[in-house]
């Protein structure tokens, strides 16, 4: 098996995310932790605002057919467009796609953004609806 990203505990196999037993527990594999549906970008910030770097939240975009990640980075809410093909899901085609969403988010739960955004160095550490941790624990940058 090609794998793409490699961690102790996971990698993504050709856009598939395959899981160990260390992280099964990660509320990442549960969409009500992070998908708000129609929220639209004030009411995420809203959300939001407060939590540490790393939390993030997924809803419908205002681009018909797409999705938006919100993640709190550098203490501030950033946005950006998930694009849905035919293929998958993706910040960018044809490179990076998914079969879902739950698995982009458990993809980039082990990567950072930054590889398609030079001002998100961060992580999709935290569900917005999951116990945050506080705030002296570690950085979910990479």
């Amino acid at each position: 098996t090609l794998c793409l990203s490699l961690s102790p505990v996971s990698c993504v196999c050709r856009g598939y995310f395959v899981s160990t037993e260390e992280d099964d527990n990660l509320p990442h594999y549960d969409e009500k932790t992070w998908f708000v549906g129609d929220l639209n970008r004030t009411q995420s910030e809203d959300l939001l605002l407060g939590k540490p770097d790393g939390a993030f939240l997924i809803r419908e975009s205002s681009k018909k057919g797409c999705y938006a990640c919100s993640v709190v980075v550098e203490g501030e809410v950033k946005h950006c467009v998930i694009f849905s093909t035919p293929k998958g899901y993706g910040f960018a085609e044809p490179y990076n796609l998914y079969s879902s969403l739950k698995d982009l988010v458990l993809h980039y739960h082990q990567t950072s953004l930054v590889q398609h955004n030079d001002s998100l160095n961060v992580r999709l550490a935290y569900p917005v609806y999951a116990k945050m941790p506080s705030s002296s624990g570690p950085s979910p940058r990479r």
